[in-house]
């Protein structure tokens, strides 16, 4: 092989590399969520013979590392369109490719096709964006950004409210029969299913089609790689709204804001397999807390505004997934004001006043170390009163967030250092980050509702 970097240079964060010839030209265009553990196999024995033509001919390979493996799956489909590479072309003809299609219309549909020239699941004009190299991946990518921006995904129009907008997935404005009313549900239950920064109007078109074709244009953009824009796109509006009193519609687009911070800083938006990945979550877990069982885990979060309408969410992961029979909320009744470490008390202690529930063998919170002592107060206390509970064996992970309010380090019950999130194992980050969106969602959705009945008495 003529290429000279070796195997021990290349980092094992998610990037794109790209071959070059003699004279620089790209030759090949591919992502990778390891580097490392993608570019070595261009270094083994026995591969294809169109792979081997390509290290025959190339003299160099480069990288760029980005922060997650969909802007990768983005990167990549953006660079292969810029430049058409040889090999990409080679090894994957256009009928292997994959688009999004984006149709022309008063609320527009998006799908999936091979060809795009070619296709004939819609007869309307038809924006597209690609290609992408894998359709599982970019599918899974579609099912998370549907939660932060609905869109419709039905193929015929209906008289009733389909489930996807009970879900928050939809609107449920976009795909009633042009009989019905507009939105085809009262202002208040069209305001709790609604997930658009935008406020809904009660009349045809309006805010409903602005609010519709706001979601549309911001899953374009994150599909052409302009995820940052938008978010400093967002925060404006935000602001605005949240300068207009209109505080409701901040807080939806506050937490579009969050969900992509998340997609794209931590979370593995594309699917792998689960048990394996949780396995080795698992081992990776035992081994930094000297714990040998680990069969449940809990993550708590607090959400409230500036102290009120607090409650407390718990999220269960038992052997092996989440658990969300055991999920819970807690109110919170005894805490004035914003103070987060007496919250945490509180529903802690709420929580073990329950020993017909399993204890868990560790608990994560999110936040810093004031949350962890009062985590380590609050059981030390039980364990005082209760020992027969035996909580002094459970160990406590506190999550720290940066100003994004992505994830950035974990201080762990007993140890003085904290532990970058990056520097843990891929699958155990996941989890953990995963348990803290669990725990974070089941609390706002309370909350919301507390603050929705707060503004409408």
């Amino acid at each position: 092989m003529a290429i000279k970097t070796q195997p021990r240079q290349i980092p094992q964060n998610a990037g794109v590399y790209f071959f070059k010839d003699v004279h620089g030209n790209i030759l090949y265009i591919g992502k990778a969520a390891n580097l490392l553990a993608r570019l070595s196999s261009y270094f083994a024995k026995n591969v294809a013979p169109k792979t081997a033509a390509l290290a025959s001919e190339a003299e160099s390979v480069n990288w760029e590392i980005v922060s997650s493996e969909i802007e990768a799956l983005i990167k990549e489909a953006e660079l292969i369109k810029k430049y058409r590479p040889k090999y990409n072309v080679l090894m994957r003809d256009d009928k292997q490719y994959f688009y999004v299609g984006f149709t022309k219309e008063k609320y527009p549909k998006i799908f999936i096709t091979h060809q795009p020239l070619q296709t004939k699941n819609y007869k309307l004009k038809t924006d597209y964006i690609g290609p992408f190299t894998e359709g599982g991946a970019l599918r899974s990518v579609l099912k998370t950004l549907r939660r932060a921006f609905p869109y419709c995904a039905c193929k015929q129009s209906h008289r009733q409210p389909c489930l996807n907008a009970k879900l928050g997935k939809c609107l449920g404005i976009c795909c009633l029969t042009p009989t019905q009313p507009s939105a085809g549900l009262p202002l208040r239950k069209r305001e709790k299913i609604n997930s658009s920064p935008f406020p809904l109007a009660k009349g045809e078109g309006g805010e409903e089609v602005r609010g519709y074709n706001q979601n549309i244009s911001a899953i374009k953009k994150i599909l052409s790689g302009k995820n940052r824009a938008l978010t400093k796109q967002l925060k404006k509006d935000m602001q605005r709204l949240s300068a207009a009193k209109k505080y409701e519609e901040a807080g939806h687009t506050r937490d579009q804001i969050r969900a992509l911070e998340r997609i794209f800083e931590h979370r593995a938006v594309i699917k792998r397999d689960i048990p394996s990945e949780n396995q080795k979550a698992l081992n990776a877990l035992k081994a930094i807390l000297g714990i040998e069982n680990i069969d449940r885990i809990e993550a708590y979060d607090i959400a409230n505004i500036r102290g009120k309408f607090a409650y407390g969410g718990m999220a269960v992961w038992e052997n092996g997934s989440s658990k969300k029979n055991d999920y819970r909320i807690f109110k919170i009744r005894g805490v004035e004001g914003s103070n987060d470490p007496a919250m945490v008390h509180e529903v802690l202690s709420r929580r073990f006043n329950h020993p017909e529930w399993q204890f868990p063998e560790v608990i994560i919170i999110d936040g810093g170390k004031p949350q962890l002592s009062a985590i380590s107060h609050t059981l030390y206390a039980i364990n005082s009163e209760h020992a027969a509970y035996g909580l002094r064996h459970t160990a406590i992970i506190a999550l720290t967030k940066n100003k994004k309010h992505a994830g950035d380090h974990v201080f762990v019950g007993g140890q003085k250092k904290p532990i970058a999130l990056d520097r843990l194992p891929p699958p155990l980050k996941n989890l953990i980050l995963h348990l803290d969106s669990e725990a974070h969602r089941f609390a706002i959705k309370h909350y919301r509702n507390l603050h929705k009945k707060s503004l409408l008495t």
